[in-house]
């Protein structure tokens, strides 16, 4: 690793494996002057150089939409070098997706493609004219008119593939979707709470409710407690992100935005929101959402009269409550809200990812209902149908070639991948597990290196070799 120490009058470095300083300033033959040219050469020191590379490749695998919110989020925490050269690099590619016909001036593309882009940065309390961009011009009273928050709900892409889901929901689901389908429709205000275990189909509910009334030009808001949950919903956001909610609840905390703002309008035309995982987020959370609904929408009826459609499952993961004892955990649950008492239980029991095996659908029911016989107190035996005892190192690859039978030749079939799983814990066992995984694919090993960036605030300021040694469930191991 070569680390560049600004502001000592001469530049420190340290590498593994160099004999000279000429070897540290040497790459594939080429002599660079400075060490910080070499460092960003040998990719281990963040350059506009990877910025580029980043965007080049979103261009040739990613949908404009994707690579304009990419060039936003360069904006925000890149602090990119050259924001303009940027720009003319990638208009062409950002602007693919628009209409574009003999009435569509190269004024106005330009515009819509600035108002998009400062939208999106205004979901961040950015503008764009903080940036060495081109500034919006006059004449575009005609997008500039319609807020960018209730322009994107609208714009949502809903395929032929995406209408065809209600035609395959479950008895219980079915259910669900017309007692909520039916109280849209008369837009009474509503609050209901789709109860089921994992594997139910809660989200495939929710998808058939946002697909059915979106193509109607109704506008559904798909929010969820937490990122990943979020990002199975067409169009999902956290619900933090999204409606602004305070992390810290104090006692005459609102929600972070007023009346006047473009999220308010976007609300005040909302139909319909849809809240996953809505057992893990505090009680205040809905409260605090419940005092700021009726406020910007002047209307005394639980959530401003709007239709809530909230879902999870108790019996996983609660609030989080830092330190705090299993009353208080209980007590940071929405069930404990005054708010609960408006709420309308839907049911779903059917598991759908387990419906030809019984014995695991039975076997985890008894789970959720406490009915299971436990070991000790708290411990669950796993019956010996649905374990593999230890027998040593080559277990592990007993139970890779049992998840993924016969995967050399299926390493390239995505729908083959995607269907199976190993869980484990712990990110160092991830890891291990996907070397052993790895070395069954054919072709060219290639190493893709983390480089360093020289953090300007010392507030945070971390050994290297420390950082180094972490192991992120989201990131691979360090080289």
């Amino acid at each position: 690793m070569v680390f560049i120490l600004k502001n000592l009058g001469k530049e420190k470095k340290h590498s593994k494996g160099p004999k000279s300083f000429d070897d540290l300033l040497t790459i594939d033959g080429v002599h660079y002057l400075t060490f910080k040219q070499a460092a960003e050469k040998r990719g281990i020191l963040q350059e506009d150089n990877s910025i580029r590379e980043c965007l080049v490749e979103a261009r040739s695998f990613r949908m404009p939409s994707t690579l304009r919110r990419l060039f936003v989020s360069i904006l925000l925490y890149c602090e990119p070098n050259g924001v303009r050269s940027l720009w003319e690099e990638n208009y062409s590619y950002m602007i693919e997706d628009y209409p574009s016909s003999s009435s569509s001036s190269s004024l106005y593309v330009l515009n819509k493609l600035l108002h998009d882009l400062n939208g999106i940065l205004m979901q961040h309390k950015r503008s764009i004219n903080e940036f060495d961009l081109p500034q919006i011009t006059g004449g575009f009273e005609d997008l500039t008119n319609i807020p960018s928050l209730i322009e994107h709900e609208l714009s949502i892409p809903i395929s032929e593939t995406d209408l065809t889901v209600v035609r395959v929901l479950n008895d219980c689901q079915f259910s669900a979707f017309d007692i909520i389908s039916r109280a849209i429709r008369r837009k009474h205000s509503a609050i209901f709470f789709v109860d089921g275990p994992g594997g139910t189909g809660k989200t495939f509910l929710y998808k058939s409710l946002l697909v059915n009334f979106r193509k109607d030009g109704l506008i559904m808001l798909a929010i969820a407690t937490s990122g990943i949950a979020a990002n199975l919903l067409p169009s999902g956001r956290t619900a933090h992100s999204k409606l602004k909610i305070p992390i810290k609840f104090e006692p005459l905390s609102m929600c972070l935005f007023s009346k006047q703002s473009e999220l308010s309008t976007l609300i005040e035309r909302a139909s319909v929101i849809i809240w996953d995982k809505a057992p893990m987020a505090n009680r205040k959370a809905f409260e605090k959402l419940d005092q700021t609904f009726r406020d910007i929408l002047g209307v005394d009826l639980p959530f401003g009269g709007k239709i809530m459609i909230l879902g999870g499952d108790f019996r996983q993961v609660l609030p989080v409550v830092i330190g705090g004892t299993k009353l208080q955990i209980i007590n940071a649950s929405i069930v404990q809200s005054p708010l609960w008492s408006n709420v309308r239980l839907l049911h779903l029991s059917e598991n759908m990812r387990a419906q030809n095996d019984d014995i695991f659908s039975d076997f985890l029911l008894r789970i959720r209902n406490g009915d299971e016989p436990t070991i000790e107190g708290d411990m669950i035996r796993i019956p010996d149908c649905m374990a593999k005892p230890w027998e040593g190192e080559h277990s592990i690859e007993q139970l890779i070639n049992f998840v993924f039978p016969k995967l050399s030749s299926h390493a390239y079939d995505p729908e083959y991948i995607a269907n199976r799983a190993l869980l484990t814990p712990l990110n160092d066992d991830v890891n291990k597990l996907n070397e052993k995984v790895l070395i069954v694919f054919h072709g060219e090993e290639v190493t893709y290196y983390s480089f360093d960036s020289v953090a300007d605030d010392a507030r945070n300021l971390y050994l290297p070799e420390f950082l180094n040694s972490l192991s992120l469930g989201s990131l691979p191991p360090h080289k």
